[in-house]
């Protein structure tokens, strides 16, 4: 069943808001590391076990997301999630100015942001398909390169944090959040979808069983975040620092230039939207990155290094392109924000547990070694991928998304 179009405002209102958030959180992704591997100089294993402090809590959160963002009204919940990520980091700014920062103030720091964001992720997306007129493979895209764009601004910031200060990097950071509430408010009203269903954490789990390509989209995802986003998250940093001997402006250029590749792979993805065979592409994908994987491995220059991560953008922007339309196309309204915290629940569980693994595993060999469990578990996405998961069968139908 069609419901009514949105307004033509209220793409480019949520954009700028999303746009607003990944500044933010993209500043968030190097603050965190940073303060520990380049500030408070933390061994990889201290880290990993930080990484994962900060991360395990929000997962509880998440599920705690999808239920309210369907019961919830979407523009006012983005608001109040603008404003509430906007404090923390004036927190951790009056700590540092009283000469208090310490290891477990950015423990605490990174699991108020990371709560946060898992409160507001589920309901950001889910309002995604009420906000805009075109597919949702293009709207994703679309979204994805415009955030991704506003995204390196964050970057930039974090690259600049030796001559401005963390104080002032910090302020920056709740400014943006902070902007980004205005042009939340500038979305429709966007009522429960279906007010009758009372959505519950049972509601997202039963479904994405129910749902077999969802449950295998989802299981095949959760294991290529396990070492290839955690070797990104927890790997790349030590390889900057101990093998390049990088500094913060170094480490900042090396995420500008993975957001670049992720950035680039999104535009052209986008020009041959909407995909017909969508899966296909996500397993082939997964060879292609073992070669990238071995490419760092090997320890090129500088300037080979900087491109293999471009490289790497690229292939990661384009399958978790894929995998988010793909889960968005085939949830059903009433119960998509819910579906939508278990994938990202799935992203986000494995991260604390390739951080500690992958961070005892570099610290006890050395940071290249962190990159080789990723290669065989690309390996094993390809091989379960295509035989058994349907995900190379898949068809892709536009126009399901318009079903209730």
């Amino acid at each position: 069943m069609k419901t009514e179009a949105p307004p033509r405002s209220a793409y480019p209102w949520y954009l700028a808001s999303s746009s607003l958030w990944m500044a933010g959180m993209s500043l968030q992704g190097f603050l965190f590391t940073w303060l520990l591997v380049g500030i408070l100089e933390r061994p990889a294993s201290e880290a990993g076990l930080a990484r994962s402090l900060a991360e395990f809590p929000p997962l509880i959160v998440l599920l705690l997301g999808g239920v309210l963002g369907d019961r919830i009204n979407g523009r006012s919940y983005l608001m109040v999630m603008h404003l509430c990520m906007s404090l923390p980091p004036l927190l951790i700014a009056m700590v540092f100015k009283l000469g208090l920062l310490s290891y477990w103030w950015v423990v605490l720091f990174g699991v108020l942001m990371a709560s946060i964001q898992s409160l507001s992720d589920p309901a950001r997306q889910a309002v995604l398909t009420r906000v805009t007129r075109i597919d949702v493979q293009r709207a994703i895209t679309i979204m994805t390169i415009s955030t991704s764009l506003v995204g390196l601004l964050g970057f930039y910031i974090g690259g600049q944090l030796e001559n401005l200060g963390l104080g002032v990097v910090l302020l920056i950071q709740s400014s943006l959040f902070f902007a980004g509430l205005f042009a939340a408010q500038r979305l429709p009203h966007l009522p429960v979808a279906t007010p009758t269903k009372r959505p519950s954490f049972a509601v997202g789990l039963k479904a994405v069983w129910r749902l077999k390509l969802i449950r295998n989209i989802v299981g095949l995802n959760f294991l290529s975040s396990l070492f290839n986003a955690g070797a990104y998250i927890i790997v790349i940093p030590y390889i900057v620092k101990d093998v390049y001997l990088g500094d913060a402006a170094l480490f900042a250029t090396v995420m500008i230039v993975f957001t670049i590749g992720s950035i680039g792979s999104n535009v052209v993805l986008l020009a041959f939207m909407p995909l017909a065979h969508p899966g296909r592409l996500f397993l082939v994908l997964q060879l292609t990155r073992i070669i990238i994987l071995i490419w760092v491995w090997m320890q090129p220059s500088l300037w080979l290094f900087l491109l293999a991560l471009v490289a790497w953008g690229t292939n990661m922007g384009i399958t978790t392109t894929l995998v988010r339309t793909t889960v968005q196309e085939l949830a059903p309204q009433a119960e998509r924000a819910q579906i939508l915290s278990i994938l990202l629940l799935s992203f986000m569980v494995s991260s604390p547990i390739s951080a500690i693994l992958l961070g005892f595993l570099i610290e006890g060999t050395s940071p290249l070694t962190g990159l080789i469990p990723g290669m065989a578990m690309s390996l094993l996405i390809f091989a379960i991928g295509s035989w058994k998961s349907g995900l190379w069968q898949y068809r892709s139908e536009p126009s399901i998304l318009d079903r209730a």
